[in-house]
């Protein structure tokens, strides 16, 4: 850990124990009715000085606006999310129940209309650390359908910080509990979006994570139909903005799963050269540039090979 990371860590566990002890922290339905009301007295719960006291040290922290937010911060968020759910000298109402609607709250007080969806609003880092703490919570509960929800709902954020946090969050879960997430990103794959489909791709596509054969494999697996989607799209919108992301984080995170599994994932690359889709040709292309993969030349020429057929 690094010292930076261990000062936000010293900075956050009170901020967020004192947070999670407030007695005006609102549940999902009480925050919105108080986010919309006439009336004064419920409006004023939004004002609330202990999570405000959060809220301020995310944004005043965030290296927002700049080329690079601050990602010891989020780390530490989450890590700090986690220790509380884990402590057994905390009640579940607070680790549990509290704990979801605070991260419900960071997600929704700072919606990205509030500052014009500006990339680089510092605003949007109390949003972007929740989303990566809801890794933590659900599962250290167990509630991965419950987090799944909640990370891949923002995952068509039209700000790419958090688009990236969903990607984070989602690997928080894996980290924890590969199997059942995996089963849930399965369901959810189902009626997925090309934004979805990112955040899947790139959730799986993390080295450390794939160090057993089996997780390397169910990776390429979910690339297989996360590239199955993209050929599907009509070409009609294959340039929307969802689309070209996706293009985009699968033409890096594909050398991710084959690095861990290079028998069967250069295997699967020729399968896919097979389809002869130009997105998909534009997407091993750039996996093959990839430095993780240049131990095997013989196989990146083959499957370059297949690719000019």
């Amino acid at each position: 850990m690094s010292a930076k990371q261990e000062t936000h860590h010293q900075a956050l566990r009170p901020l967020l124990r004192n947070a999670l002890s407030s007695p005006a922290l609102l549940s999902p339905s009480d925050f919105m009715l108080a986010r919309y009301s006439l009336k004064t007295g419920l409006r004023k719960n939004l004002l609330d000085p202990d999570i405000a006291a959060l809220e301020d040290y995310l944004i005043d922290n965030s290296n927002l606006p700049g080329r690079r937010g601050n990602l010891e911060m989020v780390w530490a968020f989450a890590d700090e999310v986690g220790r509380v759910c884990a402590s057994p000298d905390v009640s579940l109402s607070m680790s549990y129940v509290a704990m979801e609607w605070l991260l419900w709250w960071l997600m929704r007080h700072y919606p990205p209309s509030v500052f014009g969806s500006d990339p680089d609003s510092p605003l949007q880092m109390p949003q972007m650390c929740a989303v990566v703490a809801a890794g933590e919570w659900s599962a250290t509960f167990s509630h991965i359908e419950a987090g799944t929800s909640m990370i891949l709902d923002q995952a068509d954020s039209p700000l790419w910080r958090i688009r990236e946090g969903v990607a984070m969050g989602l690997q928080r879960m894996l980290g924890h509990a590969w199997d059942s997430t995996l089963r849930r990103l399965w369901r959810w794959g189902l009626d997925a979006g090309a934004y979805e489909w990112r955040a899947m791709a790139a959730g799986v596509a993390e080295p450390p994570l794939l160090v057993s054969r089996a997780h390397a494999l169910d990776a390429l697996d979910l690339h297989y139909h996360a590239l199955a989607y993209l050929r599907r799209v009509p070409d009609s919108a294959r340039r929307s903005d969802p689309v070209r992301t996706l293009r985009k984080a699968l033409g890096y995170s594909i050398s991710v799963a084959v690095a861990a599994a290079p028998n069967a994932g250069f295997a699967q690359m020729l399968t896919w050269a097979a389809w002869d889709d130009p997105d998909v040709r534009w997407v091993l292309r750039e996996n093959l540039k990839k430095k993780r993969l240049s131990k095997w030349p013989e196989h990146i020429d083959a499957v370059q090979a297949a690719i000019t057929m």
